[in-house]
């Protein structure tokens, strides 16, 4: 296991780990997106209402065996309810099913070149299941007959070939995660009924991984970053921060040179659709978790007329540059909203640790705060020995790491309880470092996951703007939640000095020719479902289903009903009711 030892977090080799690893919750790294989604919700007020789901007025994949639409049954249960068996999908309503139409649009004449192409798919090495194969895309779109990158692909083969339905695209959020990683661990992921019926089809984005990957960030550049004082109190330590922010960005554009300078979601949409075509689809069926809800949605933007099935799962806000006009007031409720959230889960945190019996922060819930806070304080001045290779000293920095991000799950409760304990107590911080590093995805070797190397790329290519950068919470607000203070910090990636492309879709509205279906937890710490429920508005003819459950990312995670619903909707073409809500299982 990377880092941890003898713990409770997943191992990302483990395909039963999707949930936290190759589904790219947004780690401390990329808290500045999940900033900007939560200000924009505050700023612009109440989301609102969903959009209507209903029958599709165009759009589907080639037709293929198996993938005729399926007649709409609407169970007896009203809409809102959940039922509890597994194969029958009862307490669900589906009005309506798929209808679709053949596209209108055309390629245009400068990227005729790059449509048509045929993937000359091989066995991937290691699997004589997947097959791996590779598609040449224009670096430059404005320029295409420049220089080219290719995007490397990964096929799951339908189990049942004779009821294939095509392709299905993922994507698993990031930005920068793998989606070749993630289709290596399909069968883990999705259900035997969409296994037997699509081509379920992963690829690593430009500039990722396997498709022309670059170093963005280094081991060291990754290492200072997690290791730096994020609560800086002197004039000195605030110009180290800038520095550091400013010395990353310059060095991932000078490593990555035109491809750096050409990442983006809208760029990796325009990919997309040359995939779509080379695999021989007419239409666009996809699965998009977290930060892969933009791909989806930008892809439908650019591309209304060939949605075929879009599944749209933990959504990122979509509509994040207006955060450019944010105000110091609406930066400031954004932060006591989310320095509430931050008190209740370490409440949360602090009863698990007080039952125990011997939690290293007392036994008082009041004190205990104030105690990691002293702790978190002490480390600024004084860093802790730590064996963990490469790492010496448990800093801060490498504190908060640890505990902004696993807090969040239950299951590390236990092991940050030890961690904190061995650091407290016996000045051993080894055991939070080994956290951090779990965290963070950093191998005992130094090396980094592709989401950590490549993020700040494609973050700053679609969101160069970030308020709090000249806009910090009052000190009001922090006075009053210290602990919120130092996990929160100063973020640790910056976007000042950028001078790669922009994302030039400001506000994003699709209309979906297809019904695009949107999911989301309604307790989701990292893309909150506020940012869902927008993305369902941003997407006319969506249908929208929330789930009363904890975590990142709705489906596959142990809700039975949200599962039968996205499965019938890729296997059967059935489009649920809108507005419907699965229960607590």
């Amino acid at each position: 296991m990377r880092g941890l030892r003898g713990g409770r977090l997943p191992d990302p080799r483990d395909g039963a780990a999707q949930r936290h690893v190759l589904l790219s919750r947004l780690r401390p790294a990329g808290l500045a997106v999940v900033v900007l989604a939560v200000l924009i919700g505050l700023a612009t007020g109440s989301p609102g209402a969903p959009a209507e789901g209903g029958r599709a007025a165009a759009s589907t994949t080639r037709p293929t065996p198996g993938g005729t639409s399926a007649t709409p049954t609407p169970t007896a249960s009203s809409t809102g309810s959940t039922g509890g068996s597994s194969d029958t999908g009862a307490g669900v309503e589906f009005p309506s099913s798929v209808v679709l139409e053949a596209p209108t649009s055309t390629v245009p004449a400068e990227l005729a070149r790059f449509y048509g192409a045929k993937i000359a798919w091989a066995p991937c090495p290691g699997s004589k299941r997947d097959r791996c194969g590779s598609v040449r895309v224009p670096v430059d779109y404005a320029h295409p007959d420049g220089a080219t990158v290719r995007i490397a692909l990964r096929k799951v083969p339908a189990t049942k070939p004779s009821m294939r339905k095509g392709t299905l695209f993922i994507n698993p959020g990031g930005p920068g995660a793998s989606g070749i990683e993630f289709a290596r661990h399909a069968s883990s992921f999705f259900s035997t009924r969409v296994r037997d019926v699509w081509d379920v089809v992963g690829f690593d984005p430009r500039g990722i991984g396997e498709s022309g990957g670059f170093p963005c960030l280094r081991t060291k550049d990754l290492d200072a970053m997690y290791a730096a004082d994020p609560t800086p109190d002197t004039a000195a330590e605030r110009a180290a921060l800038l520095k550091g922010r400013t010395d990353r960005v310059e060095g991932c554009l000078r490593r990555g040179g035109e491809l750096a300078r050409n990442m983006g979601t809208e760029n990796v949409a325009r990919d997309l659709d040359i995939l779509r075509d080379a695999v021989g689809d007419t239409h666009l069926n996809y699965v998009g978790i977290s930060y892969g809800t933009l791909l989806g949605a930008l892809y439908g933007k650019r591309f209304p007329d060939r949605i075929g099935l879009m599944v749209i799962d933990s959504a990122v806000n979509p509509d994040v540059f207006a955060a450019a006009g944010a105000t110091q007031q609406q930066v400031d409720d954004w932060a006591s909203s989310d320095a509430d959230g931050v008190d209740q889960t370490f409440d949360e945190f602090f009863d698990h640790c007080a039952k125990s019996g011997d939690c290293p922060l007392g036994s008082d819930r009041t004190t205990a705060a104030r105690r990691l806070v002293s702790f978190l304080d002490g480390l600024d001045r004084h860093p802790l020995p730590s064996d963990a290779m490469g790492i010496p000293r448990l800093t801060e920095g490498w504190a908060v790491t640890a505990l902004g991000a696993v807090l969040q799950f239950p299951d590390s409760y236990d092991d940050m309880e030890g961690a904190l304990s061995s650091a407290i107590d016996e000045g051993d911080g080894t055991g939070l470092v080994w956290m951090a590093m779990n965290t963070v995805d950093r191998a005992d070797d130094g090396t980094y996951g592709g989401y950590e190397v490549s993020h700040l790329a494609v973050r700053c290519a679609d969101w160069p703007y970030d308020p709090t950068e000249d806009m910090q919470p009052s000190r009001s607000v922090l006075d009053k939640h210290p602990l919120y203070a130092h996990l929160a910090g100063s973020w640790a990636d910056s976007c000042k000095g950028w001078k790669g492309t922009v994302r030039s879709d400001l506000v994003v509205l699709v209309d979906a020719k297809t019904p695009v279906l949107v999911i989301g937890n309604l307790d989701d710490p990292t893309t909150p479902i506020f940012g869902t429920r927008r993305m369902a508005r941003a997407i006319q003819n969506s249908a929208l289903v929330t789930v009363d459950a904890q975590g990142h990312g709705a489906y596959s995670a142990g809700n039975h009903c949200i599962d039968r619903v996205v499965d019938d909707y890729l296997v059967d073409d059935l489009v649920p009711a809108p507005s419907t809500i699965c229960a607590k299982e």
